[in-house]
């Protein structure tokens, strides 16, 4: 064997344990729930002195009240924003997007020990400032830690049907479109980095 492959979210794990026990190319497994575990990722994302949102891991009713009372960063412009999702889920399941503290509190009791779509409990919620404006995605390879980036997305996702985020479309876009994309690959490059 000289490769393992993942396939999806739920597959990380096992493949950085497989790869590396078979002394296959391998990104290792000392960073392993960095990659799965969206709360991880942000923490080390601030450790690397990178720009990250703000956060808090909810537990509890209680941990949800401390979040709401101690992040400026969830009033801006006068408007109240905030996000609340699984710590370890994918493809947009069981994301809130909440306008008032109610809907966060909703959201949290909605989310605490349910299953999401990889089957996984959610123990914790993670409860984030909104970061407002355009979403775009950023698509790389690494290999023997040399990154590329090998395209660009400018997504667009809209409110639709009680569902707070629906994809109405997505932009391929070359570097030297807008002139915010080259500083944005090059801080891509170093979360992956701090992701290992």
């Amino acid at each position: 064997v000289s490769n393992v492959m993942v396939g999806c979210e739920t597959g990380v794990l096992l493949g950085d344990a497989l790869s590396e026990a078979l002394n296959c190319r391998t990104n290792g497994t000392a960073k392993s729930a960095l990659r799965r575990d969206k709360w991880l990722q942000t923490e080390a994302v601030r450790a690397a002195k990178l720009d990250a949102c703000e956060q808090a891991l909810a537990h509890s009713a209680s941990d949800v009240e401390a979040f709401l009372k101690e992040s400026p960063a969830l009033l801006k412009a006068g408007k109240f924003k905030a996000v609340v999702k699984p710590v370890d889920g994918a493809g947009s399941e069981g994301v809130h997007v909440c306008e008032s503290p109610d809907e966060v509190r909703k959201a949290f009791a909605s989310l605490s020990g349910t299953k999401n779509v990889l089957g996984l409990v959610n123990d914790a919620v993670l409860l984030q400032e909104y970061l407002r404006g355009d979403e775009y995605v950023v698509d790389t390879v690494s290999r023997g830690g040399v990154h590329k980036c090998t395209a660009i997305w400018k997504y667009d996702k809209r409110p639709l049907n009680n569902a707070p985020v629906v994809y109405y479309g997505m932009l391929l876009m070359p570097i030297d479109r807008e002139p915010h994309l080259a500083a944005m690959v090059e801080y891509v490059l170093g979360v992956l980095e701090a992701l290992g």
